[in-house]
């Protein structure tokens, strides 16, 4: 395999574990604040990570800058996007949030056109067009004119609000990449958004609610600290040193699609027709965008 094809494959996989990040996240939120899920998830991802650069003795300080830099990032995508989809998740459902964040996709290709000039073809416009038609069919439920009708509680409003944290956060994160490795690079971020997760959670007497955590709650705590945060974060800087922004961002349009059939599975949230339809919708979408880029590498090495 080449490295673009390894790099889309890690950004598939790590959206496919966020989808079920949601439902799991919705499990924990019952019983936890949401500060002491922020808290534990990014815990025990840093200890894995920690872990993972040890065996393969690659931990090292960064100069003061990059420091600095990924301490931002930290900031922005580890602890500020992450506190505000738990506290979101405490009244929006599973599902839902996962069709909200599929805007995702559309804030990164636009962020990335600005920032880092990428450029954004026809062809890569009308899929990524076209899997946001699905991910619309989904939420609507085939019914486009509820967007209309319906009022949006706070709660989904704010998650809307981290559709934009996550899209500056991997803009901004590829280009910090060009200096960094990857795996250091999400270490350090992680570092620095576990340790602005502490004041919160102490705030709010995390500390007392510890004792009362159930093994089922712990479950999806550590399911989404080592596989959802370690694992998938790791995986989205991977492919983010490699393919542009906008590439790796498509992916993200699988996320809902996930979120609907874990929550659906799991927390017997329902599933209809339209949504099978606009998930359809929303894998031909991702297949145009990587198709396209695959073939824009073959013409480049034959050039």
């Amino acid at each position: 395999m080449t490295p673009s094809s390894v790099a889309r494959l890690k950004a598939l996989v790590a959206v496919i574990v966020w989808g079920a990040s949601f439902p799991s996240a919705k499990v924990a939120v019952g019983e936890v604040s949401f500060t002491t899920l922020v808290w534990l998830r990014f815990g025990s991802g840093l200890l894995v990570l920690f872990l993972f650069l040890a065996i393969r003795g690659k931990i090292r300080l960064l100069p003061l800058r990059e420091a600095v830099t990924f301490a931002a990032l930290g900031f922005l995508g580890v602890f500020f996007h992450n506190s505000i989809q738990a506290y979101a998740l405490q009244t929006v459902s599973a599902g839902m949030s996962g069709l909200i964040i599929a805007a995702n996709p559309i804030a990164i290709a636009l962020l990335g056109s600005l920032l880092l000039s990428e450029p954004l073809g026809k062809a890569k416009i009308a899929g990524i067009l076209l899997a946001a038609c699905g991910v619309l069919v989904i939420i609507s439920r085939g019914n486009i004119s509820v967007f209309l009708q319906r009022e949006y509680s706070f709660g989904e409003l704010v998650m809307v609000l981290s559709v934009f944290s996550w899209g500056f956060f991997s803009v901004l994160s590829r280009k910090a990449l060009q200096r960094t490795s990857p795996e250091l690079g999400m270490t350090y971020a992680l570092t620095f958004g576990w340790l602005f997760s502490i004041i919160p959670f102490l705030a709010n007497g995390g500390v007392a609610e510890l004792p009362s955590v159930s093994g089922k709650a712990w479950a999806n705590i550590l399911f989404l600290g080592i596989l959802c945060s370690a694992l998938a974060y790791l995986f989205w800087y991977d492919a983010l040193q490699v393919l542009p922004a906008s590439e790796v961002g498509v992916f993200l349009y699988v996320n809902p699609v996930v979120a609907v059939i874990i929550s659906a599975l799991f927390l017997g949230e329902s599933v209809s027709a339209s949504m099978l339809f606009g998930g359809a919708m929303v894998f031909s979408g991702v297949w145009c965008v990587n198709s396209l880029s695959r073939m824009q590498e073959k013409r480049r090495k034959m050039e």
